[in-house]
């Protein structure tokens, strides 16, 4: 049976949730990264907003709060949208170091450092509904909706799970993700996609043979 996964619902369509953890989603957000040409998601503030909120990173109060200062400030809210593209690479190409047994490059490691720098760390827990969350960085600013995203980075590369990352076995893919079966043999981003392509690809080449 072919394994569900939650999505996100962005203006260019709903973009599966696969990674198994908030920052890999968030790198994921560019289709086919290892091509020349990758496929952008986020293509608005909106859209990260989006992002964000279908992943759980934020509650709906918020996402009201953040279009209302995008509205406000839109020249600002395009380059925050510049600012999170950016940090998706950097984290990306960290990543894809990482789980090649490689040493990132300074300047996307320092690229996430700055960020990590300037964004407010967790001060503590909040009852948010029945369920405890993470305080949000005050004061709250448009850059406020990356903060989950770094604090899910530190989180994967400073602990065990960093063991588990893993890049698509998929030619050009380049969507990543904590590989969580039961033997570590996990191939593919998700079986709906790349899996299901390879399949096909194998049993065309066999027909061909």
């Amino acid at each position: 049976m072919a394994e569900a996964h939650p999505s996100v619902l962005l203006s260019g369509g709903p973009l599966r949730r696969v990674g198994g953890a908030l920052a890999l989603d968030f790198v994921n957000t560019a289709d086919w990264h290892l091509k020349d040409e990758p496929v952008e998601r986020l293509h608005s503030y909106a859209d990260l907003v989006a992002w964000a909120r279908g992943s759980d990173a934020i509650d709906a109060a918020r996402v009201r709060r953040l279009l209302k200062l995008a509205k406000a400030d839109a020249k600002a809210a395009d380059r925050v949208l510049a600012v999170a593209r950016s940090l998706r690479e950097a984290l990306f190409q960290v990543f894809l170091a990482v789980s090649r047994g490689e040493v990132p490059e300074a300047r996307d490691l320092g690229l996430v450092n700055a960020w990590l720098a300037r964004m407010a760390p967790r001060a503590g827990l909040v009852q948010e509904g029945h369920r405890l969350a993470w305080r949000w960085p005050e004061p709250e600013t448009l850059e406020s909706v990356l903060a989950p995203v770094l604090w899910s980075s530190g989180a994967i590369l400073t602990g065990g799970d960093i063991n588990r990352l893993k890049l698509c076995s998929a030619d050009g893919c380049g969507w990543m993700f904590l590989d969580a079966s039961r033997k570590a043999n996990r191939l593919w981003c998700s079986m709906e996609g790349c899996g299901n392509r390879a399949k096909a690809q194998r049993h065309y080449r066999r027909t061909r043979a």
